[in-house]
């Protein structure tokens, strides 16, 4: 047990430097360098993806890039599954739109939950599939290569599932 919480502490500590550049790009666009507002807002946007990408690196067992490749996948197969299921239950239902929790920042909060939620299946994938043998046909996306599939197919199912949850408590 406590091997699997030094992976995922390890694997912290990538998206933790990515807050502390975030919090100095604040830093300089709220003391008058307008300038880097935009860059703060676009960071700040990306530090989820950073954090699934960070987690699936640091569970994975040996840091490997494919795990890392894997979260991204995964974290952005997970978004676009989970948007376009809401999205279109909104424009087929007239559902009013709200944000999830209410406000922008336990939407916020929200996409950092799904973050952890795919860095973790991400790393946990790599270490189950990095050595799978697929048939001589199909052996150019065995091991490796292979974990990013499977992550995507597993993103894709797990978006789905949490935009029925999300959709279940929405008016």
């Amino acid at each position: 047990m406590k091997k699997i919480y030094k992976r995922i502490a390890a694997g912290l500590v990538y998206p933790a430097l990515a807050v502390i550049i975030y919090a100095f790009f604040q830093l300089l666009a709220l003391t008058g360098f307008g300038g880097f507002k935009g860059v703060a807002d676009t960071f700040g946007f990306f530090l989820p993806f950073t954090l699934s990408v960070g987690l699936a690196a640091g569970i994975s067992r040996d840091n490997s890039g494919a795990s890392a490749l894997a979260g991204c996948v995964g974290y952005l197969v997970f978004c676009a599954s989970l948007t376009s299921i809401i999205q279109s239950k909104l424009v087929f239902n007239m559902i009013t739109p709200i944000q999830i929790g209410g406000s922008t920042a336990s939407t916020l909060s929200f996409f950092f939950l799904c973050a952890c939620i795919t860095g973790i299946t991400a790393g946990w994938l790599y270490n189950k599939f990095y050595n799978i043998h697929l048939p001589e046909w199909l052996a150019f996306f065995g091991g490796r290569r292979f974990v990013p599939i499977i992550t995507s197919v597993y993103a894709l199912f797990l978006g789905a599932f949490v935009a029925q949850i999300v959709l279940a408590h929405m008016n």
